[in-house]
């Protein structure tokens, strides 16, 4: 049944598939899916079993790979193909400290690797630094892993002994001859 103008602008902005999206890969955060696997996480319903049936469904697949391109526009997931197929996972963002605005990117990212434990084992972060548009810049941790103790690039490098680096002889400059004063008679007293 079509809308007035009116009520198409009045609208909702986003609906509940949405949001069951983005809180069905908010809490697989460490996975990607395809489309077809987040309308089984989500339950969205379609059915293949009689001709009639499974062209509305293919309409509501289409709709559905329509919808999740929408939400990688606004940045709220994020879009990969692999092996030719294309993943979807939730978008590394954070929230403001201060007023809870989610930022969808990061400014800028890094990883940070601490000292290690009494087993050898690293805390390696994955650092994001994020901008508020209302309170500026903040970082906040994306990921955290355990490095177990021997694969860290120094103690894979071979120990060997470090060259003494060559000492510089600066070159002398010629000194300059002191003149020798000469005692004036002026001094003498009569």
């Amino acid at each position: 049944m079509p809308i007035n103008k009116q009520e198409f602008e009045n609208g909702k902005l986003h609906c509940k598939v949405e949001e069951e999206i983005t809180f069905f890969l908010n809490e697989r955060r460490e996975r990607a899916f395809t489309s077809q696997e987040i309308m089984e996480g989500i339950r969205y319903h379609t059915e293949f079993t009689t001709p009639e049936i499974s062209k509305m469904s293919t309409f509501a697949v289409a709709d559905f790979t329509t919808f999740l391109q929408h939400l990688v526009k606004e940045k709220k997931i994020v879009l990969k193909v692999v092996r030719n197929r294309m993943y979807f996972m939730h978008a590394r963002g954070a929230k403001c400290p201060k007023c809870g605005v989610e930022v969808a990117e990061p400014r800028k990212t890094w990883n940070m690797a601490g000292r290690p434990n009494r087993k050898g084992e690293r805390l390696q972060l994955h650092i994001g630094l994020f901008e508020c548009p209302e309170h500026g810049v903040f970082r906040t941790v994306l990921d955290k892993k355990r490095i177990p103790a021997g694969t860290t690039k120094k103690s894979r490098r071979k120990k060997t002994k470090r060259k003494q680096p060559r000492k510089r002889t600066l070159k002398k400059k010629p000194a300059k001859k002191k003149e020798k004063r000469k005692r004036s008679d002026a001094w003498i007293l009569a």
